[in-house]
């Protein structure tokens, strides 16, 4: 009589421990984005997560692509203040963005330079990328107000020397702040932050 009432409570508790075992193998391996491209900032400062790092896509981002106007401009030519439109769209291997007004729509600002070392030895994907993962977000969380920063909407995208634009002297990490959706105006920064 005993070994009868255990046997339904066995079978139910082995399904229990089958099904939490799903749920969990699931969890792990289901949780987080999909692979980005090497110009994402692993985690934005706002969200606390955004696209992780990979690879520099095979592509470079369409030319043509000139959604809010602006002038065409070479991703190695961006200066801190420049306004772009474009940002959340562009991924891989960058080559060209569209540089507007600040005083219109936008979605991407410059906002620091990297200074690299300069060696004539490329030194990797890894270690600018590196760099710019770092770096940007360091200085991003340093440069933005306090309520900047807490922005749900603002996050952070780097572009970095390949081996092909270190050949052409490309010594700097470029430093975007990138908005969900598009705004005028600059990114609030604190006094002094021009300095870091």
């Amino acid at each position: 009589m005993i070994s009868e009432l255990w046997r339904p409570l066995l079978v139910f508790g082995t399904f229990i421990v089958i099904v939490v075992a799903i749920i969990v193998l699931l969890f792990l391996s289901g949780g987080g984005d999909g692979g980005a491209t090497a110009d994402n900032g692993d985690d934005a400062p706002a969200a606390e997560q955004s696209e992780p790092e990979d690879e520099p896509a095979d592509e470079p981002a369409d030319e043509d692509e000139n959604k809010g106007g602006g002038e065409s401009i070479s991703a190695k030519d961006l200066e801190v203040g420049d306004c772009i439109t474009g940002a959340n769209s562009t991924q891989g291997d960058v080559i060209r963005f569209n540089k507007v007004e600040c005083s219109k729509p936008h979605d991407g600002e410059v906002f620091t330079l990297i200074e690299l070392k300069d060696t004539d030895k490329y030194p990797g994907v890894k270690f600018v990328s590196g760099k710019g993962q770092r770096g940007c977000r360091a200085r991003l969380r340093r440069q933005a107000t306090a309520k900047a920063f807490r922005d749900r909407q603002l996050g952070y995208k780097f572009v970095y020397p390949t081996r092909q634009s270190w050949a052409q002297n490309d010594r700097e990490v470029t430093c975007l702040a990138t908005f969900k959706k598009s705004r005028t105006g600059e990114l609030e920064q604190r006094a002094g932050a021009d300095d870091a």
